[in-house]
Protein backbone atom coordinates (compact mmCIF):
# COMPACT_ATOMS: atom_id res chain seq x y z
CA UNK A 1 0.00 0.00 0.00
CA UNK A 2 1.33 3.29 -1.09
CA UNK A 3 1.42 6.17 1.80
CA UNK A 4 0.20 9.61 0.52
CA UNK A 5 2.89 12.72 0.42
CA UNK A 6 2.13 15.30 2.81
CA UNK A 7 5.21 17.87 2.71
CA UNK A 8 8.20 17.96 0.83
CA UNK A 9 11.41 19.90 2.08
CA UNK A 10 13.09 22.62 0.17
CA UNK A 11 17.00 22.94 0.71
CA UNK A 12 18.32 26.08 1.34
CA UNK A 13 21.90 26.18 0.06
CA UNK A 14 21.24 29.98 -1.32
CA UNK A 15 23.97 32.63 -1.48
CA UNK A 16 23.86 36.59 -1.08
CA UNK A 17 23.40 36.88 -5.07
CA UNK A 18 20.84 33.89 -5.81
CA UNK A 19 17.84 32.80 -5.67
CA UNK A 20 15.69 35.89 -6.05
CA UNK A 21 12.37 36.38 -4.34
CA UNK A 22 10.32 35.65 -7.73
CA UNK A 23 12.31 32.11 -7.79
CA UNK A 24 11.38 31.43 -3.96
CA UNK A 25 7.82 32.39 -4.51
CA UNK A 26 7.22 30.33 -7.96
CA UNK A 27 8.80 27.31 -5.45
CA UNK A 28 6.83 27.44 -2.56
CA UNK A 29 3.57 28.34 -4.91
CA UNK A 30 4.41 25.18 -6.65
CA UNK A 31 4.55 22.30 -3.90
CA UNK A 32 1.91 24.55 -2.26
CA UNK A 33 -0.56 23.93 -4.99
CA UNK A 34 -0.04 20.39 -4.93
CA UNK A 35 -1.19 20.70 -0.94
CA UNK A 36 1.96 19.94 -0.27
CA UNK A 37 3.04 21.13 3.44
CA UNK A 38 6.83 22.69 2.98
CA UNK A 39 9.85 23.07 5.20
CA UNK A 40 12.68 25.35 4.40
CA UNK A 41 15.86 22.35 4.75
CA UNK A 42 19.96 23.10 5.31
CA UNK A 43 19.17 26.63 4.93
CA UNK A 44 22.64 28.99 4.67
CA UNK A 45 23.37 31.89 2.63
CA UNK A 46 26.78 31.74 1.51
CA UNK A 47 29.12 34.67 1.03
CA UNK A 48 30.07 33.71 -2.26
CA UNK A 49 28.24 33.00 -5.52
CA UNK A 50 27.25 28.97 -6.11
CA UNK A 51 30.14 29.11 -9.11
CA UNK A 52 32.72 31.02 -7.47
CA UNK A 53 35.93 28.83 -7.09
CA UNK A 54 37.98 31.76 -6.39
CA UNK A 55 39.76 32.06 -2.63
CA UNK A 56 40.14 35.66 -1.75
CA UNK A 57 41.96 34.55 1.50
CA UNK A 58 39.30 36.81 3.70
CA UNK A 59 39.60 36.19 7.14
CA UNK A 60 36.78 38.04 8.16
CA UNK A 61 34.08 38.89 6.03
CA UNK A 62 33.81 42.73 4.07
CA UNK A 63 30.97 45.20 4.71
CA UNK A 64 29.44 44.90 1.72
CA UNK A 65 29.27 40.98 2.33
CA UNK A 66 27.59 41.59 5.04
CA UNK A 67 24.87 43.69 4.34
CA UNK A 68 24.02 42.06 1.26
CA UNK A 69 23.75 38.61 3.51
CA UNK A 70 21.57 41.18 6.01
CA UNK A 71 19.41 41.85 2.97
CA UNK A 72 18.95 38.60 1.45
CA UNK A 73 18.18 37.14 4.41
CA UNK A 74 15.58 40.14 5.32
CA UNK A 75 13.94 39.07 2.46
CA UNK A 76 14.05 35.48 2.40
CA UNK A 77 12.23 35.71 5.75
CA UNK A 78 9.84 38.23 4.81
CA UNK A 79 8.90 35.44 1.91
CA UNK A 80 8.62 32.87 4.70
CA UNK A 81 6.06 34.81 6.86
CA UNK A 82 4.07 35.37 3.57
CA UNK A 83 3.28 31.40 3.06
CA UNK A 84 3.64 30.60 7.16
CA UNK A 85 0.11 28.65 5.98
CA UNK A 86 2.50 25.94 3.79
CA UNK A 87 5.75 26.55 5.57
CA UNK A 88 5.75 24.75 8.47
CA UNK A 89 9.63 24.98 9.52
CA UNK A 90 13.07 26.52 8.50
CA UNK A 91 16.43 24.65 9.54
CA UNK A 92 19.45 26.18 9.17
CA UNK A 93 22.47 24.02 8.05
CA UNK A 94 24.68 25.06 11.06
CA UNK A 95 25.10 26.91 14.33
CA UNK A 96 27.44 29.78 13.65
CA UNK A 97 29.98 30.79 11.09
CA UNK A 98 32.90 29.43 13.60
CA UNK A 99 32.05 25.72 11.64
CA UNK A 100 30.44 25.20 8.28
CA UNK A 101 30.77 22.84 5.54
CA UNK A 102 31.11 26.06 2.88
CA UNK A 103 34.71 26.60 4.17
CA UNK A 104 35.47 23.40 2.49
CA UNK A 105 33.14 23.42 -0.48
CA UNK A 106 33.57 24.57 -3.23
CA UNK A 107 36.69 25.69 -2.32
CA UNK A 108 38.90 23.69 0.28
CA UNK A 109 39.57 26.09 3.02
CA UNK A 110 38.03 29.45 1.51
CA UNK A 111 36.24 30.90 4.81
CA UNK A 112 32.80 31.45 4.33
CA UNK A 113 30.13 33.00 7.06
CA UNK A 114 26.72 31.75 5.88
CA UNK A 115 24.84 31.74 9.14
CA UNK A 116 23.08 34.36 11.78
CA UNK A 117 25.43 33.88 14.45
CA UNK A 118 29.24 34.85 14.04
CA UNK A 119 32.25 32.84 15.07
CA UNK A 120 31.72 33.64 18.91
CA UNK A 121 28.16 32.69 18.57
CA UNK A 122 26.73 36.76 18.51
CA UNK A 123 24.15 37.63 16.53
CA UNK A 124 25.27 39.07 13.37
CA UNK A 125 23.21 41.79 11.55
CA UNK A 126 21.50 39.11 9.22
CA UNK A 127 19.76 37.80 13.23
CA UNK A 128 18.12 41.19 13.97
CA UNK A 129 16.66 41.80 10.47
CA UNK A 130 15.02 38.70 11.01
CA UNK A 131 13.93 38.59 14.47
CA UNK A 132 12.59 42.44 13.77
CA UNK A 133 9.91 41.19 11.44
Amino acid sequence: RLSPIHGMGMQGHWNIYWPNEDEIRKSIELYASLGLKIQITELDVSMYEGEDKTNPGLTVPTADMLKRQEEQYERIFKIFKEYKDVITGVTFWGVSDEYTWLDFFPVFNRKNWPFIFDEKGEPKGSYKRITAL
